[in-house]
């Protein structure tokens, strides 16, 4: 039952290609200003799909953290919450639990009623549902399914579902097909941001560990949707995006390109060479400008 189930979806997942890609903190910031515009307000539909995008994915870290957490909890539970502290992303205010149901495990990563304030500085609030069949970590394959519990970061609503398959490749990598299609109802009435995004993350190192301290992954995939007033927007990874996680690198992409189409223009963003900084290059209207990437908790500006 098993083997039917895992390669029914494994060809679905094939049937799409690959997913999302989330700009793990487009957040540009510039000195310059054009004339009536500063740099910001210029690429505020850059920042915010990239901030949209970058807040969905953010899930499956918050899953692997609460696994890992669990995985290394003498007593399977979170009355040593404090221990959640030692992590990136989560933090004590976060109650992590984990249910066995038949041949899936469920696990519930609860934030409360009242805002979060997780290590990295954003402000969640109610529920993920985390429902894998198979080892989440380790050579076999397993599906991961993550979903919302009128979920909210940084007061912006995420709605949708984000579906992964993993596997080991035949380097023993750590491979990751991701579908994920969502909406995130913006904070203030400031209008909807919607998407369909594939993905294939592979983790080129640290794949032998199940925390993320040691991970450099490359991630390839497309994606589609619309901005808040409507825009159409598309984006393709034109060469493979490198996230590195060592101390230092920011935890951001350090090299790759994305190319980026908003309405009928087109933008290309440039992650670098591999050095360990947090400056993109984006070319926009036939100009190219350095910028430096920070993590935003907010749309618009």
């Amino acid at each position: 039952m098993k083997t039917k189930i895992f390669n029914q979806t494994k060809n679905i997942y094939k049937s799409f290609a690959m997913i999302s890609l989330a700009l793990i903190g487009l957040m540009l910031i510039s000195c310059e200003e054009t004339e009536n515009l500063t740099a910001e307000e210029e690429n505020a539909d850059l920042i915010n799909e990239s901030y949209a995008s970058e807040i969905f994915d953010e899930v499956e870290d918050l899953g692997d953290e609460a696994v890992d957490f669990l995985d290394n909890s003498l007593t399977k539970s979170t009355q040593e919450a404090e221990s959640l502290g030692n992590y990136y992303k989560l933090s004590p205010c976060a109650t992590v639990t984990r249910e066995y149901l038949d041949d899936t495990v469920l696990v519930t990563i609860d934030f409360g009623e009242e805002n979060c304030v997780c290590n990295d500085g954003r402000s969640l609030r109610c529920k993920i549902y985390i429902n894998h069949y198979g080892y989440y970590w380790g050579e076999g394959e397993a599906e991961i399914v993550y979903t919302f519990d009128n979920y909210f970061v940084d007061d912006n609503q995420l709605l949708g579902t984000r579906n992964v398959y993993r596997y080991m490749n035949e380097n023993q990598h750590r491979m990751s097909e991701v579908i994920a299609d969502g909406s995130v109802i913006l904070a203030e009435s400031a209008g909807t941001i919607t998407w369909h995004r594939e993905r294939l993350r592979e983790v080129v190192q640290g794949s032998e560990t199940c925390h993320k301290y040691d991970d450099v992954i490359e991630v390839t995939g497309t994606s589609y949707g619309t901005l808040a007033d409507g825009t159409e927007i598309t984006t393709e990874i034109t060469s493979p995006l490198v996230r590195d996680f060592a101390s230092g690198c920011y935890r951001y992409f350090v090299s790759g390109n994305r190319t980026i189409t908003i309405g009928e223009e087109e933008i290309n963003i440039d992650f670098g060479d591999g050095t360990c900084d947090n400056l993109a290059e984006v070319t926009r209207n036939g100009e190219t400008h350095t910028y430096e990437i920070k993590r935003r908790h907010r749309f618009g500006w």
